[in-house]
């Protein structure tokens, strides 16, 4: 087997490789790679296979840039004294053309190459007991396909748009249209939507540590994001709501951290489970690249961490240790920081920063958390990368339970429902607290009730509210509402801002914190509510920062 995934990832079906200069040349094609329709058709299970292998492999190469230009462009990873030139280049939006962190936008251009290939060449007819059982491939490749135009258009402004396979030099030569992000939307989902209740395909384990269940994208969550961007908060409400359904994912009491706390000291740890929501088979993980580094991928960002070559900003520190652990008032902070950046590194070795990150070390637990400068910290989460403390396989989370919610009350709030929204933060989705007119009054209730509202199913029993995971029994802080505002639209955008802080103190450093922010200042048209986050964390050149990113121009990669 190991053979096998060696010879799948370096002989990629149908691989085109598009060469860009400064996204100037994009169809510069070495002819020696293209392949011939007749040269290669997916007419049985097994090509399939190799086919989504293939595709795998080449999405592991996007996945370290996917957290670097995610985070370090946003305002909770900052560079240290220790960072190299090309990490400070991504965090002062100055990115040259050689940054070995940033792909190459031919990289992305790859994997929608081979998954048009794959589409196009696929026998979607063929039938085994009874099943079109390649329809599960083709719906994966539009999956992928969608995502990786996303992360085209959000990072670069524009994504060239094509859907047959390029394969011979007239292919490459030919004018393509450009697209940003909203208006890429609506061919996304209208080429997305035929196939949302696809099941994924089932092709079991690569290797020891790779389980692609968690490899697909679904493309319910790809609608929704796809709707949000665009501003139809009602559809993107209702594709989240059913993401949850069908795949019967719920914010679980069993991630939340229990403290016993005496005279606002720490007294024991009932329960420290957080951490196992970032294990590749958690109940919490929808979608991850798993990367092998046996076999010639880079991928350094756990060992950069371990450099201290970034750390959390001080806005991240501060809005951990801001917060008020239910019901010890006096006592504030969150177990989400300890679990997300930590502290204490006296040395570079894997093997010391592996312990202290570890769940059974709680010394010194009280003092670690509250105290520490922010540039003696590492990012915690990044160590969770590891599979069991393999030094060859990596996982990077993509999509989760917790941001799953946190869009859907995004989009929820956005339709004028800014206590339902708030349920997702405080109480929890469930049918006993929908039906309360003191979590979601009556006024935000049409009857009957729609369909995004509808959390009836015994699946949602367990539901909670995603800041008890690391404050408590926030559900019973009366302390924690949503204030008497003049109008609706000043409560909407008052539970936005707390949606925001809490993708902060929750998804901190796992990809998604730029484009958040970049979404609700495009919402509110206010680049401002970017880039006044963003500056805030630089020292030396915080205004020179602010005005650069006044100019939304400036948000893309050039």
């Amino acid at each position: 087997m190991k053979r096998l995934c060696k010879i799948l990832i370096f002989s990629f079906i149908a691989s085109a490789f598009l060469l860009a200069t400064g996204c100037k040349d994009f169809h510069d094609v070495d002819s020696e790679r293209l392949l011939f329709d007749e040269e290669y058709q997916m007419k049985s299970p097994t090509d399939t296979l190799y086919s989504m292998v293939g595709i795998f492999s080449q999405l592991q190469k996007i996945s370290q840039s996917y957290v670097l230009l995610g985070e370090l462009r946003g305002d909770l990873l900052d560079v240290t004294g220790s960072s190299n030139q090309y990490l400070k280049e991504i965090n002062n939006f100055e990115i040259s053309q050689n940054n070995p962190y940033v792909n190459n936008i031919k990289d992305y251009y790859s994997i929608i190459n081979n998954c048009n290939y794959v589409i196009h060449n696929i026998d979607t007819a063929y039938v085994s007991k009874g099943q079109k059982v390649m329809y599960k491939t083709f719906a994966a490749a539009k999956a992928i396909r969608a995502w990786t135009y996303m992360q085209i258009a959000l990072n670069y402004g524009k994504a060239k748009y094509y859907t047959n396979p390029i394969v011979t030099m007239a292919d490459a030569n030919k004018s393509y249209p450009e697209y940003s992000i909203t208006e890429l939307a609506d061919l996304l989902i209208e080429d997305l939507l035929p196939w949302k209740d696809i099941r994924n395909p089932q092709i079991g384990s690569i290797g020891s540590n790779t389980d692609t269940r968690y490899s697909y994208f679904p493309i319910r969550f790809l609608l929704g994001d796809l709707y949000l961007w665009k501003g139809d908060y009602l559809n993107a409400a209702n594709e989240y709501r059913d993401l949850m359904y069908n795949g019967s994912y719920i914010i679980s009491p069993d991630f939340n951290d229990r403290a016993k706390i005496a005279n606002n000291v720490l007294d024991s740890w009932e329960s420290f489970k957080w951490t196992d929501i970032f294990a590749r088979s958690s109940s919490e993980n929808i979608t991850s690249i798993a990367v092998s580094t046996q076999y010639g991928v880079k991928f350094d960002l756990d060992s950069l961490n371990y450099k201290h070559m970034f750390k959390p900003s001080a806005a991240a520190i501060n809005n951990w240790l801001s917060q008020q652990y239910y019901p010890h008032a006096a006592w504030n902070t969150t177990f989400r920081k300890y679990l997300s950046a930590n502290y204490g590194v006296t040395s570079d070795s894997l093997t010391d920063i592996r312990m202290l990150s570890s769940y059974n070390d709680t010394y010194s637990l009280s003092t670690r958390i509250t105290t520490a400068s922010p540039s003696s910290y590492f990012i915690n989460k990044f160590s969770y990368m590891d599979f069991q403390y393999d030094d060859y396989t990596k996982n990077v989370l993509i999509y989760r339970s917790a941001l799953l919610y946190l869009r859907y009350a995004e989009a929820v709030n956005r339709l004028g429902k800014p206590n339902l929204a708030f349920a997702v933060l405080r109480f929890g989705l469930t049918n006993s607290n929908i039906s309360s007119s003191k979590v979601v009054p009556k006024w935000e209730k049409p009857t009957p009730l729609p369909n995004y509202m509808n959390f009836a199913d015994v699946r949602f029993e367990r539901n909670v509210g995603i800041r008890s995971r690391g404050l408590g029994p926030v559900n019973l802080d009366s302390s924690y509402v949503i204030p008497a505002k003049p109008t609706l639209s000043d409560s909407v955008l008052y539970v936005e801002d707390l949606i925001q802080k809490e993708l902060a103190l929750e998804t901190a450093f796992e990809g998604n914190r730029f484009q958040d922010l970049m979404r609700f200042a495009y919402r509110r048209n206010e680049p401002a509510y970017l880039a006044n986050k963003v500056a805030a964390k630089y020292t030396q050149n915080k205004e020179a920062i602010r005005s650069k990113l006044m100019n939304t121009a400036n948000w893309f990669i050039k």
